[in-house]
């Protein structure tokens, strides 16, 4: 992953899981990189990829599970 400074990090890692969506390399059911996965994978404090997922969240494009990490929920791509 490469960051620009164009906009924040957090904002560039929600677009990256987004996209990753849209490409059809995750899919609905799918869960998605862990924070700690993400973080070191992408060079960037876990703080900035909880903030990121918080997001998609709020954006009902993943939930939350207990104990399991976060899924794509079923109408992700249609978001």
């Amino acid at each position: 992953m490469q960051w620009n400074n164009s906009q924040p990090i957090y904002k560039q890692v929600r677009d990256h899981v987004v996209s990753l969506i849209i490409d059809g390399v995750l899919k609905s059911g799918d869960p998605i990189p862990s924070v700690r996965q993400m973080a070191v994978e992408g060079g960037v404090n876990p703080l900035t990829v909880s903030k990121a997922y918080q997001e998609l969240v709020d954006l009902k494009i993943v939930e939350k599970r207990r104990g399991l990490g976060m899924f794509i929920i079923e109408s992700a791509k249609n978001q």
